[in-house]
C-alpha cells in the first residue's frame, strides 16, 4: 500500500483530471443514450423438457411466449383485433380473441408480437400500443387494458427505474444528513456522497456502453448496493484518514496509515463480496449470473473509487476537510469513544451472559425459518397500481383461468406420419379427454377442439380436405387450425387453460397431471412446457447447487480472511457467525410473507410464500455486505492485540474505535435499502426487508454483543496460528 501511497501524491493533479473527465463523460453519454434498460426473458437450466417446447414453439409455429401479451376489453369488442393489427402491422404477429367457455363481460385477446422482433422491442412498442387503446376507449366507450407477459415486464421495468431514482435521491439526502452528524465537516461528509454517485453514474454508463443485459433484481440490486458499497467503503477511508490528519501527520503519513488499515480492509471486503456473489454463476440461470456481471462491476467501480480517487481527493480537500469549523468542533465535542469504551467493557465483563443471550436471540428470529415455502409469482415484479396487473385482476374477477398464460403441450406424430392422419387422431383423442378431465383444468385448445359444434367425424371429414377447401379460399389463412400445426404438419399444440388466473400451484398440479397421462399413452410423443413451467425449471436448477454454494462461500472467505489475518480461526468464526443475521432475516421474511406479521405497517401482501429467488440472492450479496463490519472489527481488535498482547484490552479498544463506524456505515445502508420497504413492487420489497433486516441485526446483535464475548471466551487462540511458530 506504501507504493500506492506515493503513486497517488506524486500523480494527484493527473488522477483529479481523469476522474472528473470521466463524470463528464458518462453524464454526456447518458444524457443522449437514456437510461438502460431492463431485460426479463424467463431463463432456466437447458435441456429440460420446458426448455424443449419452447423450442420447438419458437422454430415450429414462430411463437415466442416471451413475446405475448393480452388485451383486456370490457364488453364486446368488435373490429378490435382488426383495426388494432392495421395499426401496428410490423409490430404484431397475430391477435385473436380467445373464446370464453363460459359467459364473461370481459373479452380477452390474445396479442403474439412479430418474432423478428426482441423483448426490448416488444416493450418499446407498448406505449404507442396503449395509447392507441384509450383512444379506442374513448370512441368505443369503453375501457381496455394490456396485460400478460410483455405488460408485466414493460411495466416493471418503468416501475424499477422511477423507484430506483427516487430511492437513490432519498438514500443520498440520508446519508449526507447522516455522515454529517458523524463528521461535522461538510466537505467531508460531501466525499463519501460524490463517490456514492460516482459509482453509480459511471456504472450507468458502462452498462449502456457494454450492452450488458439487465433483470429487475440485477438493476435494483445495482443501484442498491453500488450506492452501499461506494458509500460505506468512503466512510472508512474518511474516518481514518481525519484519525490522522487530527494527530498532525503529514499528507504521506496520514496517507499511508489509511491505506495500510482502511485500504487493507477495504480491498478484503470487496474480495469476500466478490467471493460470496460469484457462486450464483454456478446455476445455469441467466437471472442470477446478470446479478454477478452488475454486482462484480459494482464492487470494482467502488473499490476504484475508494482505493484511487478518493485518496486523490482527501489530499486535495484537505484544508477544508473541517469545514466549517463551528460544526466541526461542535460534534468533535461530542465524543462517542468513551461511550462506546464503557459499552465494550461492560461487554466483555459478561461474556457467557451476552454470548447466550445474543445466540438465542438470533435464534428465536431464526425459527420461522424452519417452515419457509417458496413459489415463482410471475407477477411479482409489477405494482399494483400498473396497467398489466389491473387487467390480470379484471380478468380475475370475471372468472377466467389461465387463458393469459396456457399451459404447451407439443404433440409429435411418428416419422412420416401427419399429425392429420386419421390414426393420429384417434390415438390422441383419449389422451385429450384425460387431459380436460384433470382437475383445475377449464378447457383445452388443440385441432380437434376448436369448434365446439363438431364431431370427431367432422374434424376427419374437414381435415381431408383442409388442402382443396384452403386453395378454393374457403378455409382463410387465419383460421385457428393453421396456428396449432406447424408447416409440416408432423406437430401441433395443445393448450390447456387452468381454471384459476395464474395461480402457480394449481398450474404445477395440472402439468404433473399431464405428464403421468402421457406416460399412459403409448407411442404418443408428448412435451409439456409454458411459462409456468420455465419458472419451476429455474427454481430448480437455482436450488439444486445450494450446499455446494454455501460450502463454497465459506470455503472462499476462510481463504481471504486466512490470508489477511494469518490465522484460521478468525475466519471460521466469521464464516460461521455470519449465518446468523441471514437466517434471522429469513425468519423475518417468513413471519411478513407466509404469517402476514406487520401487514399493516408495511402494506404487503401475504402470499403464503417467499419468491423463489429472494432467499438465494438474499444469501449471497448479504453475506458479502456485512463482511464489511466484520473485516473492519476484527482488523481494530487484531490491531490492538498485535501492539499489546491483552486480549481483553484488545477486544474493548476495537469495538470502542469501530463501534461508530460500524453504526454509522449502518444507518447509512439502511438509508439505501429502507425505502424499497415500501416499495409498490413485492419482489423489491422483500429484497429490501429480507437485507434491512440482516444489516440490522449484524451491526446490533452480531457486532457489539456476539463477536466481542466469543472473542474473549476464545482468548489467545483467536490468533493461533499453526503454520508459523511465534
Amino acid at each position: 500500500m506504501q507504493a500506492l501511497s506515493q503513486f497517488l501524491l506524486k500523480r494527484k493533479v493527473l488522477l483529479l483530471s481523469l476522474w472528473l473527465l470521466l463524470i463528464a463523460a458518462s453524464l454526456v453519454y447518458l444524457f443522449k443514450q437514456g437510461h438502460p434498460m431492463v431485460q426479463s426473458p424467463i431463463s432456466g437450466a437447458t435441456g429440460t423438457e420446458a426448455w424443449q417446447v419452447t423450442q420447438i414453439l419458437e422454430k415450429d409455429f414462430q411463437f415466442n411466449p416471451d413475446l405475448s401479451a393480452g388485451i383486456v376489453v370490457e364488453g364486446p369488442a368488435p373490429g378490435l383485433a382488426e383495426a388494432m393489427k392495421k395499426a401496428f402491422p410490423k409490430e404484431i404477429g397475430r391477435l385473436f380473441e380467445i373464446p370464453g367457455h363460459r359467459p364473461h363481460q370481459q373479452s380477452l385477446f390474445f396479442l403474439q408480437y412479430d418474432p423478428k422482433l426482441n423483448l426490448v422491442q416488444a416493450q418499446q412498442a407498448t406505449p404507442p400500443m396503449r395509447t392507441w387503446l384509450r383512444q379506442w376507449e374513448k370512441q368505443n366507450k369503453t375501457r381496455a387494458w394490456l396485460t400478460g407477459h410483455v405488460g408485466f415486464v414493460f411495466d416493471m421495468n418503468n416501475a424499477v427505474y422511477e423507484e430506483s431514482s427516487q430511492n437513490e435521491k432519498i438514500a443520498l439526502v440520508l446519508a449526507f444528513i447522516i455522515l454529517v452528524l458523524n463528521f461535522g465537516g461538510l466537505f467531508a461528509a460531501l466525499l463519501p456522497i460524490l463517490m456514492g454517485a460516482s459509482t453509480l453514474i459511471l456504472l450507468n454508463a458502462l452498462t449502456l456502453l457494454m450492452g450488458l443485459q439487465l433483470t429487475p433484481v440485477s438493476f435494483v440490486m445495482n443501484s442498491m448496493v453500488g450506492l452501499a458499497l461506494a458509500i460505506d467503503y468512503s466512510l472508512f477511508m474518511v474516518s481514518r484518514f481525519r484519525e490522522e490528519t487530527r494527530q498532525g501527520k503529514t499528507d504521506q503519513e496520514a496517507l499511508n496509515q489509511t491505506l495500510r488499515h482502511s485500504g487493507e480492509t477495504i480491498l478484503f471486503s470487496a474480495l469476500i463480496m466478490i467471493a460470496s456473489i460469484a457462486v450464483l454463476l454456478i446455476p445455469e440461470v441467466s437471472a442470477s449470473r446478470m446479478v454477478v456481471q452488475g454486482l462484480t462491476l459494482v464492487v470494482s467501480l467502488s473499490l476504484l473509487n475508494a482505493l484511487i480517487f478518493l485518496p486523490v481527493l482527501l489530499l486535495t480537500a484537505r484544508p477544508v476537510l473541517e469545514f466549517p469549523r463551528f460544526l466541526s468542533r461542535a460534534v468533535g465535542r461530542i465524543d462517542s469513544y468513551p461511550y462506546w469504551r464503557r459499552f465494550s467493557a461492560h461487554v466483555v465483563e459478561y461474556p457467557v451472559r451476552y454470548f447466550l443471550l445474543s445466540l438465542l436471540a438470533m435464534g428465536a428470529l431464526a425459527l420461522p425459518a424452519l417452515n419457509l415455502k417458496l413459489w415463482e409469482p410471475l407477477q411479482a415484479v409489477v405494482p399494483n397500481r400498473s396497467e398489466s396487473v389491473q387487467g390480470y385482476e379484471t380478468l380475475k374477477k370475471d372468472g377466467w383461468g389461465g387463458e393469459l398464460l396456457p399451459i404447451d403441450v407439443v404433440l409429435s406424430a411418428p416419422e412420416g406420419q401427419s399429425i392429420l392422419d386419421e390414426a393420429f387422431l384417434k390415438q390422441s383423442e383419449p389422451l385429450i379427454q384425460a387431459i380436460e378431465a384433470l382437475p383445475h383444468v377449464d378447457s383445452v385448445t388443440g385441432i380437434t377442439r376448436w369448434n365446439p359444434d363438431f364431431q370427431p367425424e367432422q374434424y376427419l371429414s374437414f381435415f381431408r380436405s383442409l388442402d382443396t377447401l384452403s386453395n378454393l379460399g374457403m378455409v382463410p389463412a387465419d383460421h385457428p387450425v393453421f396456428r396449432l400445426l406447424n408447416k409440416t404438419r408432423n406437430r401441433t399444440i395443445l393448450q390447456v387453460y387452468p381454471d384459476k388466473n395464474l395461480d402457480i400451484q394449481t398450474i404445477y398440479t395440472i402439468i404433473d397431471g399431464i405428464r403421468l397421462e402421457a406416460k399412459k399413452s403409448k407411442g404418443l410423443k408428448v412435451q409439456v412446457g409454458g411459462i409456468v413451467d420455465r419458472a419451476r425449471d429455474f427454481t430448480h436448477e437455482l436450488y439444486r447447487y445450494a450446499p455446494g454454494m454455501t460450502a463454497l462461500v465459506v470455503l472462499g472467505i476462510l481463504l481471504i480472511l486466512g490470508i489477511y489475518m494469518k490465522t484460521p480461526i478468525l475466519p471460521l468464526k466469521a464464516g460461521l457467525m455470519n449465518f446468523m443475521p441471514i437466517l434471522g432475516a429469513f425468519g423475518l421474511l417468513v413471519g411478513v410473507f407466509q404469517y402476514g406479521w406487520f401487514k399493516t405497517w408495511l402494506h404487503t401482501p401475504q402470499p403464503g410464500a417467499v419468491t423463489a429467488l429472494v432467499p438465494i440472492i438474499l444469501f449471497c450479496i448479504t453475506f458479502g455486505l456485512s463482511m464489511d463490519y466484520e473485516v473492519l472489527i476484527l482488523s481494530r481488535i487484531s490491531e490492538g492485540y498485535h501492539n499489546h498482547g491483552d486480549v481483553k484490552e484488545a477486544v474493548i479498544e476495537g469495538l470502542a474505535r469501530s463501534g461508530a463506524v460500524i453504526t454509522g456505515a449502518a444507518i447509512i445502508l439502511l438509508g439505501v435499502f429502507l425505502p424499497g420497504v415500501f416499495s409498490a413492487s413485492p419482489l423489491v420489497q422483500e429484497l429490501s426487508i429480507g437485507i434491512s433486516a440482516a444489516l440490522i441485526l449484524d451491526a446490533t446483535l452480531l457486532r457489539l454483543f456476539l463477536v466481542p464475548s466469543f472473542m474473549l471466551l476464545l482468548g489467545r487462540w483467536n490468533w493461533w496460528n499453526p503454520w508459523h511458530r511465534s
